[in-house]
């Protein structure tokens, strides 16, 4: 541990060193006073994601002032400096838990609203009495919100009014301009909405009595009515198809050939003749609207496209037969331009309507909300609820300091420090659970989003890390967790393998292995490697060999087939003869050659090795394993000395501050290995070649050492 000494009345910190760095320790109330002046450099995180932590992310979401999902050393700051102002007693920040009433600040008047409103908020859940408030009682805003009318959001619901009337222009207003959400969940309209309502009925109303003056002057501007928006709605579903058949007629009638043309070529018909007619079809609607020739007459219920035969029907009994244009079982050109023409002054006026979210309302609700005081009275019902702003937000501060209480200084010595990572008996907040694979147990598995994004920084760690899938059949989600393995081996870490990872909260999920990145896991992996890699290596050779010498063999057996088929049986025989001969005679030379060099070298391994002494043999061996090994374990202490959590919290949007080493002794820790308890009855039964591997380790040893030790004592 490392003290600063007070300088001109300084704070007196208390550092300690872990991950390589000094860490600076919250022990005190002093020591959160004093924050402010700690320098940033010091701190070990300088920011942190509010999401994809092990803590409430609400109490993080509060911290972070201006949302955007980062919580920075200001914001941190802000938090502490207005916690401490409102509590008396600061001491139980460090108990946690349930805020005590008796530990909130009333010395000012912000601090007595808090109090009555916290006792509020008991009495209110029917624990008046109660000492402590907790979280979930100060955070149950629907409960809590929902005992009131009104809240002092200044959002109205309709259930805060008994005035039917009242309760209908909500409705009105939220169908219309949409709903907001008040803090008991129910929705509703604010002072904002309310205006922007009356203002566009006004401009609606107004626009509408325009129509209806200049239809009183003699223009035509509603032929049907009140019912021509509708009527003209159906008019232009069909304008624009109506006169592309028109126009088609017009260009047959000017020249006969182009008839067959433009009513398309019979081959559409046999494209589609297979498949289902039973659902609209763009296809065929985008076929001419009837059958195309010089008469310029559009059938309109006998003859016509059947994906347009519907709202031509339509149009016939909501326009055409109440216009009286023609007798609507069918419709001339000129016919067409009357409906058309009745319908023009209507579209003029149309097209100065101001855009408004009120059109759906019918002129007459129009004109009824603007003739009535309801405008007034709902005004008066969100004056009343604003009136209630300073006691509810009294409410809402209630609930940030329970949270607080509870969470600051957890998060505080995961932002400030990493001593709750750094203590063999806590876990840190971002931590998300243990995994469960190859007979380890893994602490340090963090959640990421994308594994290859986040592989891209964390391989800088120097760590090994598997990425897992995890799932869940009751889940419809899933994620994916980033394992490091700090001890043991990787010989069984592969992708594709399976485990367990058991989260925060006690959920199994089932995991899968994705993506590795592989970097030494420790000293004895390192030592045993150049073993590893020279077994594979002669195992892949002698499978190669294995594969060509069995493909040599079959190449020749079919050789020798096709020789039989061909040529005579006496000249075969020789042949074959001479060929097994030469082929048996080149392999027995090659074989004598081959044991001939093996001999040599160990007639002169076994020469060097009796001009040894008794003791010189040992450290020869030792040497020899030494050459072999030593270099790849000098490379993966480098590499275990440098293992370090900052890039792996970096890639998962931290902005860690400081190096933050995993030890060898904390990488024990954070991945254990399966033991067996002291007092098991361990069985071997010899014959299912129970750890036959070591058995065969030692055998071979031992021969190795009776040759040595023969050739010194006999030669």
């Amino acid at each position: 541990m490392k003290i600063l000494p007070s300088l001109n009345g300084e704070h007196h910190w208390e550092f300690k060193r872990m991950g390589g760095i000094f860490q600076a320790q919250l022990n005190t109330i002093d020591d959160l006073k004093a924050l402010e002046e700690l320098d940033p450099k010091l701190w070990v995180a300088l920011s942190c994601p509010v999401n994809d932590l092990e803590i409430d992310p609400r109490t993080l979401s509060l911290i972070d002032h201006d949302a955007d999902g980062r919580v920075r050393i200001e914001e941190m700051l802000t938090a502490v400096r207005w916690t401490l102002a409102r509590l008396s007693n600061t001491d139980t920040l460090f108990k946690g838990g349930d805020l005590p009433l008796d530990a909130i600040n009333t010395t000012d008047p912000e601090g007595e609203k808090l109090l009555a409103s916290a006792k509020q908020i008991l009495a209110n859940m029917g624990s008046a009495d109660a000492t402590h408030i907790s979280v979930n009682l100060a955070a149950n805003t629907e409960k809590i919100y929902g005992q009131s009318r009104l809240n002092g959001d200044g959002v109205i619901a309709k259930d805060a009014t008994t005035d039917p009337e009242v309760q209908q222009l909500i409705q009105d207003i939220m169908d219309c301009l949409g709903a907001d959400t008040d803090r008991s969940g129910e929705l509703g309209i604010t002072q904002e909405k309310l205006d922007i309502f009356f203002n566009e009925l006004k401009s609606y109303e107004a626009w509408w009595t325009l129509g209806e003056i200049d239809s009183a002057k003699g223009e035509d501007i509603f032929p049907l009515g009140d019912a021509t928006p509708q009527g003209f709605k159906h008019f232009i579903a069909v304008e624009k198809k109506v006169d592309d058949f028109f126009a088609r007629c017009h260009l047959t009638a000017f020249d006969s050939r182009a008839e067959a043309p433009l009513n398309r070529d019979v081959s559409i018909y046999k494209e589609i003749a297979a498949e289902d007619f039973s659902v609209s079809r763009e296809d065929i609607a985008k076929l001419p609207l009837a059958k195309v020739s010089a008469e310029c007459i559009v059938p309109i219920l006998v003859g016509i496209n059947p994906e347009w035969k519907e709202r031509m029907r339509i149009l016939c009994e909501k326009v055409i037969r109440p216009l009286g244009i023609g007798p609507g079982d069918a419709l001339d050109f000129d016919e067409w331009q009357q409906v058309k023409a009745r319908f023009e002054a209507y579209r003029v006026w149309r097209q100065s309507k101001p855009e408004t979210g009120v059109e759906k309302l019918k002129i007459n609700r129009v004109r009824e909300l603007l003739n009535s005081d309801l405008e007034s009275k709902l005004a008066a019902l969100l004056t009343e609820d604003m009136a209630l702003a300073p006691q509810m937000k009294a409410v809402a501060s209630v609930e940030q300091l329970a949270r607080y209480h509870r969470d600051l200084i957890l998060i505080l010595n995961n932002f400030v420090n990493f001593s709750q990572f750094y203590d063999e008996s806590q876990t840190a907040i971002f931590q998300a659970g243990r995994l469960y694979l190859d007979g380890r147990e893994c602490r340090l598995c963090l959640r990421v989003n994308d594994p290859a994004k986040h592989a891209v920084l964390a391989g800088l760690s120097r760590a090994f890390i598997a990425y897992c899938e995890c799932r869940r059949k009751d889940s419809p989600t899933k994620f994916y967790i980033a394992a490091v393995f700090s001890a043991g081996d990787s010989a069984n870490l592969i992708v594709g393998r399976n485990g367990i990872f058991r989260d925060r909260k006690g959920l199994l999920w089932d995991t899968t292995i994705v993506r590795l990145i592989e970097n030494p896991i420790s000293i004895r992996e390192a030592f045993l490697m150049p073993y590893a890699r020279i077994g594979r290596f002669i195992g892949d050779k002698l499978e190669k060999w294995a594969v060509s010498r069995d493909k040599a063999m079959q190449k020749q057996m079919e050789t020798g087939v096709e020789n039989v088929a061909s040529e005579p049986a006496k000249s075969k025989q020789s042949d074959n003869n001479n060929s097994s001969m030469g082929g048996v005679a080149g392999m027995l030379a090659a074989g004598g050659i081959a044991l001939g060099a093996v001999g040599a070298g160990l007639a002169s391994l076994f020469n060097t090795m009796k001009a040894l002494t008794w003791w010189e043999l040992p450290l020869v061996i030792l040497g020899v394993i030494l050459m072999i090994s030593l270099p790849s374990m000098i490379i993966a202490w480098l590499k275990l000395r440098k293992r370090t959590l900052a890039p792996l919290l970096d890639a998962s949007g931290w902005a860690v501050n400081g190096r933050t080493l995993i030890s060898a002794k904390l990488g024990k820790v954070l991945t254990t290995r399966a033991t067996l308890p002291i007092s098991a009855q361990c069985l071997f039964d010899e014959r299912s070649g129970v750890r036959s591997t070591y058995w065969t380790a030692l055998g071979l040893v031992i021969v190795i050492s009776a040759i040595g030790w023969a050739f010194i004592l006999f030669a």
